[in-house]
């Protein structure tokens, strides 16, 4: 009886969600289904919305989510045809698939905004390496899967001395420091806009270096001179876009901010920056146990449901601080 109630739970829930009718938020329904719609179907020629951006990244916490489903679905089918010798498992090339997903979402977004950015320009160079922080996270994803495969093959016999697992194991870690550090350094550094030094330094300036003031001769061939040559400024922007900038560094420069923020704040409580960043970074460790088979979470006493709770946290966090700074720049 409980197994046929989670079943009609799921199933109420999704179709609560493509309702037709104007009723229970019909307008919030059919904005998420639309922006779900834009995230899965690949095109390089619409424009990214910031909302999109949140979703899709929202999307990427869920990740073991979908190889979850899908072993529900298995379960659910076993048990409407009575089929007891069937073993449901994630252990496979589609599992790792499915937890991928997300993750190859939003590595389309970033190469979108990469390809229809300005050549050479310092936007380019942030989608670039925005889009190695999410193609980090398959490496991740791949070599727990092998290692799944390979402990299959270890208990069935096939590998009895566990050559295979010690290279897997020595490559995932690697990965996995890799991601969490980059990803981390990204959500302080870009998403939130954090780490400014008095000096005038900041974090981001690790992956974007500042560039030097100046313009760059361009030859100019006309009919009459072809020889003639004008200097143009490196990056062309907007009347209000340079005000907003002049705005923005005269305020850097003047006014006095707390160590390693930023000048323009928007929460009064400065604690809370310095609490979010400690929690970020613990957090996105920790998050990295879920999509790995080392650490047995599942086998702990409610080790998965507090896992993902944290993790809702924490994704919580990175959202309020991501408009945040959109709302101060």
């Amino acid at each position: 009886m409980k197994t046929w109630l989670a079943l009609l739970t799921y199933i109420a829930v999704a179709g609560i969600l493509v309702l037709p009718q104007r009723i229970l938020c019909h307008t919030v329904r059919m904005q998420f289904l639309g922006s779900l719609i834009r995230i899965v179907v690949p095109s390089m020629a619409n424009p990214v919305f910031l909302s999109d951006i949140i979703m899709a990244d929202i999307l990427t916490s869920c990740a073991r989510t979908f190889a979850d489903l899908r072993l529900v679905a298995c379960q659910f089918v076993s048990l409407a045809w009575r089929n007891e010798s069937s073993t449901c498992s994630d252990a496979d090339m589609a599992g790792a698939l499915l937890v991928a997903m997300p993750y190859a979402f939003r590595l389309r977004q970033c190469i979108n905004e990469y390809l229809n950015a300005a050549p050479d320009s310092a936007e380019a160079t942030r989608h670039f390496a925005n889009a190695v922080k999410y193609a980090s996270s398959f490496p991740v994803i791949c070599l727990s899967a092998m290692h799944r495969r390979a402990e299959i093959e270890a208990s069935a016999g096939v590998d009895k001395l566990g050559w295979t697992l010690r290279p897997i194991f020595g490559l995932w870690v690697f990965a996995v420091a890799f991601n969490s550090l980059y990803s981390y350094y990204w959500d302080v550094a870009f998403d939130w806009n954090l780490g400014h030094s008095r000096s005038g330094w900041k974090l981001a300036d690790i992956v974007m270096p500042p560039v030097s003031a100046g313009s760059a001769p361009v030859s100019v061939l006309g009919a009459a001179d072809k020889t003639a040559e004008l200097a143009i400024p490196r990056e062309l922007v907007s009347p209000a876009e340079a005000l907003a900038r002049d705005t923005y560094e005269s305020t850097m420069a003047k006014r006095s901010f707390p160590r390693w923020l930023r000048p323009c704040l928007r929460f009064a409580w400065i604690w809370l920056y310095y609490a979010a960043m400690a929690i970020d970074f613990l957090l996105r460790i920790t998050w990295t146990m879920k999509l790995s088979s080392y650490i047995r979470i599942d086998q702990m006493a409610f080790g998965g449901f507090w896992l993902n709770v944290l993790e809702v946290y924490r994704r919580w966090q990175w959202t309020f601080l991501r408009i945040e700074k959109e709302a101060a720049l």
